[in-house]
């Protein structure tokens, strides 16, 4: 790990996040499942704007940004994407302009995270509804646009899930280690969402590094097993190349990556998802979303139903508060 470490701090960074974010046991659930060892990282307090796990990749995308002398920040993605409010906020905090590209059409009235990111001043172009592809590429195009007018952007790509943005995550398997020695907590699996698979990649690469002291559960929220996996050997190629170590294995090695869960994919509920929605803060207090954090804690509760999991188990809460205003058109979903 001091490897890792040291190859990090040789990486621009900027330190926006308050960390280490809290761990701690959810009773309500151990009660709920009649299972003992259950716990939380609570990413979704990072510390700035409404928090959540892109925080710690932005640290290091915009520390490159600043390192390049980048002059604005370009950020896409759907209209609730938290991923484009938490860089908003990162970009807010330190006096960047920021650029929003939505593949939707602009609401008349603004809810979730389209108001955060209009409260924070930043700018949003909205084209309608078209494919994510066709959101990038205009992206792509719009920033050479800009470039050839003299201007310095910073492109965001693929939802900041890339080498560098993975380098958020791939120290949080240590963060999470001595919190457990310090807390005196015995965790041996960690569930975590795979979307685009930046998060995972991280997670399992800092982990991998370490020895494996964890198990490390993926579960994916759009893509099947086979192409969230690819994602993920993709991601951690592009960081062994940052950091000159080399990943030690193979990413199934200490790690399942289950596509069960995922439902018709991105942002479709499942049955299991929205009654996550609905249960867990009444048994906890804390707040998840439908796109991610949901689809994670109704395959973590399969998993212990199942008794496909023993020991400790700690989820790791990504955010998406923000978004979570926009996800019901009616109360009654939720009564």
């Amino acid at each position: 790990m001091e490897a890792l470490t040291g190859a990090l701090g040789r990486l621009p960074r900027l330190r926006l996040g308050c960390y280490p974010t809290p761990l701690h046991r959810l009773e309500g659930l151990e009660a709920a499942l009649n299972y003992r060892g259950i716990y939380i990282k609570r990413d979704d307090l990072s510390g700035l704007g409404p928090g959540g796990s892109k925080l710690r990749s932005l640290e290091y995308l915009l520390g490159e940004a600043l390192d390049g002398g980048k002059k604005q920040v370009i950020v896409s993605g759907p209209g609730q994407s938290n991923l484009c409010t938490l860089t908003a906020a990162a970009c807010a905090k330190v006096s960047l302009p920021c650029l929003m590209i939505h593949n939707c059409a602009e609401p008349g009235r603004r809810t979730g995270n389209l108001l955060l990111n209009c409260i924070m001043g930043a700018e949003s172009i909205f084209l309608g509804d078209i494919s994510a592809g066709e959101r990038r590429a205009f992206e792509e195009k719009f920033a050479a646009g800009l470039e050839e007018k003299g201007g310095k952007p910073f492109v965001i790509r693929n939802g900041g899930t890339t080498g560098t943005g993975a380098m958020g995550y791939a120290e949080i398997a240590a963060e999470i280690r001595r919190q457990c020695v310090e807390q005196g907590f015995d965790i041996g699996t960690i569930f975590v969402p795979g979307g685009n698979g930046g998060v995972a990649a991280g997670l399992i690469y800092g982990n991998a590094v370490m020895g494996r002291p964890f198990r490390v559960c993926v579960i994916s929220v759009e893509d099947s097993r086979e192409e969230l996996a690819g994602h993920i050997r993709r991601v951690i190629a592009e960081a062994e190349r940052l950091t000159g170590i080399p990943f030690p294995g193979d990413i199934e090695d200490g790690c399942d990556i289950e596509d069960a869960y995922r439902g018709e994919g991105w942002g479709i509920n499942t049955a299991e998802s929205e009654e996550a929605v609905r249960d867990f803060p009444r048994r906890e207090g804390i707040f998840i979303e439908h796109v991610y954090t949901a689809k994670v804690i109704a395959g973590m509760e399969d998993y212990i139903r199942g008794g496909k999991t023993k020991g400790g188990l700690c989820y790791l809460h990504t955010g998406g508060f923000g978004s979570l205003f926009s996800q019901f058109e009616s109360e009654d979903i939720i009564i």
